[in-house]
């Protein structure tokens, strides 16, 4: 299959795709990733095609789950690093553990992050949005497929294997690891990179 360049607004855009976490982090307001602005344009891009029905945006619960696990663990480093060294516990997880309330600090943000979701609009698969005629094999067996085929972490394998199952051969990423994969199409920054 393909790179695509999406920061490139001639790019023709896919019919379906699923967003990779990198991708839908870059949206959120101030966020630090070099190609931020190329994925909210690429964003923007998307969503009247979106509203017409010409495209569908996948977000994968492993994407999700991802995504919440950044958010939220990043709001705990930053309740971590506010207390006295002399008085915290060892690192963030350590204060979790301890004060497991600490977490809550982090669930406005979650809920800006869904709402950001929600002006995409992007579409939760879910099991029953399986592809009609599935040609993979067990979750467990493309999952280690992708992971030796592409040297994928079992996060990024588990996002192609759900890909997989939906039927969609499209990623939108910001994640240079992503160029690797020759099976989907992947839209990622430039390409030239």
């Amino acid at each position: 299959m393909a790179l695509h360049d999406l920061a490139d607004p001639t790019t023709p855009l896919p019919a379906q795709l699923v967003f990779d976490t990198s991708f839908l982090l870059a949206l959120r307001p101030g966020d630090d990733n070099p190609h931020a602005e190329a994925a909210q344009g690429f964003a923007r891009r998307l969503r009247p095609a979106i509203a017409a029905l010409e495209l569908v945006a996948w977000l994968v619960l492993p994407v999700l789950q991802e995504c919440y696990h950044i958010i939220l663990t990043g709001s705990l480093r930053r309740a971590w690093q506010t207390l006295d060294p002399a008085m915290r516990p060892a690192n963030w997880l350590a204060l979790y553990k301890q004060e497991p309330d600490t977490l809550a600090q982090g669930l406005p943000e979650l809920n800006r992050f869904d709402a950001l979701l929600a002006t995409i609009p992007a579409t939760l698969a879910r099991p029953q949005d399986q592809a009609l005629v599935s040609t993979a094999g067990l979750p467990d067996e493309r999952l280690r497929y992708f992971i030796a085929r592409y040297r994928f972490l079992p996060q990024d394998a588990l996002i192609l294997a759900e890909a997989e199952r939906l039927g969609v051969t499209t990623i939108a990423t910001l994640d240079s690891d992503w160029r690797r994969v020759t099976e989907f199409d992947i839209y990622t920054t430039p390409c030239s990179d």
